[in-house]
């Protein structure tokens, strides 16, 4: 198979050899790109890459930001001359990272009736203006910018457009912005996928982001080809601020204030992202696979294990991606009860597929999962179901709390959320002594021997398993410590949290669980009250 990646850019000197080594190094076979009349370098790096063989280099020097025609022209060219088998279209700002595998062998992977796909981007937060690190004039984008929204909108206020790639298709035209494409008069079928991200810095210092602002909305404004809902951001970003004198304010409020990020990072809605820096920043980067990259690219210590049945792919993935968010290294162990998702075995986790649904609310895959896990060497297990989320602190928290008191239980508090993943604030609920959500807990190796409750326990008890659990641990005799940080996102799908919270539940949630009864049969069956 041969991969070319198009490539339009223009005074990107700060960042297109970080774009360049990292498509190389993640199998993209050759670069077609078009320099549109830069004058900071950035041509002289492509250059550079002519000579090596890898970059075929085409020179526009129209100021008329034509990007629609102009990749196109690329398509072709990729197809024709280079004999392409899959092309990507990509910004000099964007960073196509593979899940697993590199990009080559994930879109070999793909079924042949598929001909296109949408890979989905997310924008790195900028980087305040005073945030320099100690002896750089600048810094390099990648350390300084760290910090990614867990969903990017754009102006409208609806979720930023994915990017195409596709196989190579004579005749092809790709739509303005690379969001898709058109093929003999009919737009090209091109499905979601979850197997690539796109890692989005555009906006990396005040200088770079006002310069590609005043020249873009001035290219966009001569051609009269496009329409103005075409580059509306750009247009009206130099119409309200570059024009209007308001930039440097107008760049500080995009960065947020400290306050705003910190909050955020609890909220889930900005997650702590490093792993371009370590892919970028290693000493071997050049041959290893993006997917290997964890905080500490060491063997996890700490695996996250999800059960799911029927949960969607959008909320799986959700769930996942905030186990990758973490900061402290993890491995996650995603167990499917007999209703496996395909789509998770090209995902950075282990996936363990069960071959018949057990019918006890996830105790079961819970427990595989463990033991799973526990197998390959790790030290702490943590719970996370898939429909909730982990804030990016959720792990090390706890891990540092069992550094400072050697207890081999831990547990979190946990924040509750509506069915849209709206944050509706502390759960009162939560008592380390009576009640710990089974995703705020987490077991050491020393509490390991009582992970078999999950499957031992009564039939009756799944439903209130989680307090079932913490009875055995309290009765255990292990040493516990509870951390009172809401670090676990939990959409609430009962109408009881919701009444605690003082609101209604939403229409078609289904009824309370009948806990009580569950509660007088452990009774009736001589255990001690919960």
């Amino acid at each position: 198979m041969r991969l070319i990646l198009t490539l339009l850019c223009r005074n990107e000197i700060d960042i297109i050899e970080s774009m360049i080594r990292f498509h190389l190094g993640q199998g993209v076979d050759c670069i077609v790109a078009t320099d549109n009349g830069s004058n900071d370098g950035t041509r002289d790096c492509l250059q550079h890459h002519v000579q090596s063989g890898k970059l075929l280099l085409i020179d526009q020097p129209e100021s008329t930001h034509d990007q629609a025609v102009w990749v196109s022209v690329m398509a072709r060219m990729a197809t024709e001359q280079l004999a392409a088998d899959w092309l990507i279209h990509s910004d000099a700002d964007e960073f196509w990272w593979p899940l697993r595998g590199d990009l080559k062998t994930t879109l070999q992977a793909v079924p042949e009736g598929i001909q296109a796909l949408t890979v989905g981007r997310t924008n790195f937060l900028p980087p305040p203006r005073d945030d320099v690190p100690e002896g750089s004039d600048t810094g390099c984008f990648h350390q300084r910018q760290l910090l990614r929204e867990r969903c990017s909108l754009n102006s409208l206020g609806q979720p930023l457009p994915g990017k195409i790639c596709h196989r190579a298709l004579p005749g092809i035209s790709i739509n303005d912005g690379n969001h898709g494409a058109v093929l003999d008069g009919q737009a090209l079928g091109a499905p979601e996928t979850t197997a690539i991200e796109i890692l989005h810095f555009p906006v990396r210092s005040l200088a770079q982001f006002s310069a590609k602002i005043s020249h873009g909305a001035q290219a966009l404004a001569s051609n009269p080809r496009l329409p103005p809902e075409v580059g509306a951001t750009w247009r009206r970003v130099y119409r309200e601020h570059v024009l209007g004198g308001t930039m440097d304010t107008y760049y500080d409020s995009l960065c947020l204030t400290p306050l705003d990020r910190e909050r955020q990072l609890q909220e889930g809605r900005l997650l702590h992202d490093s792993r371009l820096h370590q892919w970028l920043a290693g000493p071997s980067s050049s041959s290893r696979p993006a997917w290997e990259i964890t905080p500490d690219d060491s063997q996890p210590l700490v695996a996250v294990i999800t059960p799911y049945f029927k949960e969607s792919l959008d909320l799986l993935w959700q769930c996942h991606r905030s186990v990758l968010a973490q900061d402290y290294p993890c491995l996650h162990v995603l167990v499917a009860d007999g209703e496996p998702q395909a789509a998770l075995d090209a995902w950075q986790a282990h996936h363990v597929v069960l071959p018949k649904a057990h019918g006890d609310i996830g105790s079961t895959p819970r427990l595989v999962g463990s033991f799973h896990a526990i197998g390959l060497g790790v030290e702490a297990v943590a719970f996370l179901d898939a429909d909730n989320w982990l804030h990016p602190g959720h792990i090390s928290r706890l891990m540092q709390a069992r550094a400072e008191t050697g207890a081999a239980f831990l547990s979190s508090s946990r924040m509750l959320c509506r069915l849209d993943g709206s944050v509706m604030g502390p759960c009162p609920l939560i008592d380390p002594k009576r009640f710990i959500d089974t995703n705020c807990m987490l077991f050491a190796k020393e509490a390991f021997s009582l992970l078999h409750h999950w499957v031992l326990m009564p039939d009756y008890g799944h439903l209130i398993g989680d307090r079932i659990m913490l009875h055995h641990v309290r009765n255990s005799g292990v040493k516990c410590q509870h951390v009172d940080e809401p670090s676990i996102f939990y959409r609430c799908g009962k109408p009881g949290l919701y009444r605690q919270m003082g609101e209604e539940p939403p229409l078609g949630i289904p009824a309370r669980p009948d806990y009580e009864a569950s509660f007088q049969r452990w009774l009736a069956d001589g255990h001690s009250p919960l």
